[in-house]
């Protein structure tokens, strides 16, 4: 009898498990692009064409006045890969469908985001829907201008043991002497333990290598951890507005002694202060005065500012594209994200019915839509900076969306000139 009572608890505790893993949220955790190859070349190009691991869906057909359908091809090699749709700039709240089936939904459009649709993608065609939902919902905190543009998405294929985020952090030495820490945060998404090794290299100019070697990946069942190595570097190879340097970073995620993705990425290390409303790159003051941007400004837009002598640019509440971004790494430009609140129409009223800044039902959303625009955008050295807002009073959302910034923002400031200078601004 209690052989039978333990048997049948252990099979309920085992069901709950596998329920829990199974029904896991399928909206992933934010992160700046990463496009997995399967070579050395291919990364090395980093074309965003379709390639083994990465299909971007570049022909949408307009179902209705709400509905965008695109199709993708899940060949026989992803059948052991998890499979992601990351959606970029569709400026709208929207869901996502894959062959009728609900997989996730956004209500801030605004921000890449990706959804895991290993579960819902089916051998061979595959349709992709996007339900654009009312904009009256969140009308009331995006009081800018919205461009009119068509979405950009990519198909995924990462191993069940991948690559999750990269990060990277450089402090100055003595003796021109730079020290450069890594961390590669590794995720194992079965019901089993698994092993990887991670290898890693780095180049300076793409001909001289500075360091290398490999990592023992050891995860338990959907487990997450952060593989940490380090190079010195010489100053000379810092990032800033007069020498925009990038080194390259090699990575290959090698499992059963198989490639299973590969990254070859420019990297820009600098140090970052800021300290008593002063910025200091790589230990050298800087003086900025931000100049207003529109987010939806073009490279060469942005070209023209900076042969004008302009290299500080506060991008105002919007989304700024990955592309305008990697163009400002390579200039040296130093930049500020704002995330996507403007609630400026709503007034200055902090009472019920006011601006929506102080009306708590809207603090996850704030909060959500700053550390998003910092997670997207974290991997790029030109960004020194963000803003909580654009002119949308102060509050209890503001409040709640600074102290989650400044939990992931690192040694970057965190502002909001708008708010009255309250508490919540570092300036």
């Amino acid at each position: 009898m209690l052989r039978n009572t333990f048997v049948t608890l252990l099979a309920v505790a085992l069901s709950v498990v596998t329920l829990q893993a199974q029904e896991a949220p399928s909206r992933e955790p934010y992160r700046t692009r990463l496009i997995p190859y399967a070579s050395d070349a291919e990364a090395t190009q980093r074309s965003l064409a379709k390639q083994r691991y990465m299909q971007p869906i570049t022909a949408w057909a307009e179902v209705d006045a709400n509905t965008l359908r695109g199709e993708y091809t899940y060949p026989f090699s992803w059948l052991e890969r998890q499979v992601f749709v990351r959606v970029e700039g569709l400026y709208r709240p929207y869901e996502v469908w894959v062959n009728g089936r609900h997989v996730g939904g956004a209500t801030n459009g605004f921000v890449a985001t990706e959804f895991n649709i290993t579960k819902a993608s089916r051998e061979d065609k595959n349709v992709v829907e996007l339900r654009l939902l009312p904009a009256e919902d969140v009308a009331a905190i995006e009081c800018f201008e919205h461009p009119a543009q068509r979405p950009v998405a990519y198909i995924i294929a990462q191993p069940r043991v991948r690559v999750r985020d990269i990060f990277w952090r450089a402090t100055v030495g003595y003796g021109g002497i730079v020290n450069a820490d890594f961390g590669v945060v590794m995720r194992n998404q079965t019901l089993q333990n698994k092993q990887s090794k991670l290898y890693y290299e780095l180049y300076a100019n793409d001909t001289t290598r500075l360091g290398g070697g490999h990592l023992d990946v050891t995860l338990t069942m959907q487990a997450t951890d952060t593989m940490r190595f380090g190079v010195t570097i010489p100053d000379s190879l810092l990032w800033s507005c007069d020498s925009p340097n990038a080194i390259s970073l090699r990575l290959t995620n090698r499992i059963e002694n198989r490639p299973s993705e590969v990254y070859n990425m420019p990297i820009m290390l600098r140090e970052l202060a800021f300290d008593d409303g002063t910025f200091y790159i790589n230990r050298q003051a800087v003086d900025v005065k931000w100049c207003d941007v529109s987010p939806n400004a073009t490279i060469n837009d942005v070209e023209r500012l900076v042969a004008a002598g302009i290299n500080t640019l506060r991008f105002t509440a919007g989304c700024v594209s990955e592309e305008l971004l990697d163009y400002c790494d390579s200039v040296g430009a130093y930049v500020a994200i704002t995330a996507p609140i403007n609630s400026s129409k709503s007034g200055k009223s902090r009472k019920r019915g006011g601006n929506p800044s102080n009306n708590p039902a809207w603090r996850g959303e704030y909060a959500e839509r700053v550390t998003a625009a910092i997670h997207s955008t974290k991997r790029h050295s030109s960004v020194v900076a963000y803003f909580l807002a654009d002119d949308s009073a102060n509050g209890i959302c503001l409040y709640e969306a600074y102290l989650a910034a400044k939990k992931v923002a690192g040694n970057r400031p965190v502002f909001y000139t708008d708010g009255g200078k309250e508490w919540n601004s570092d300036i």
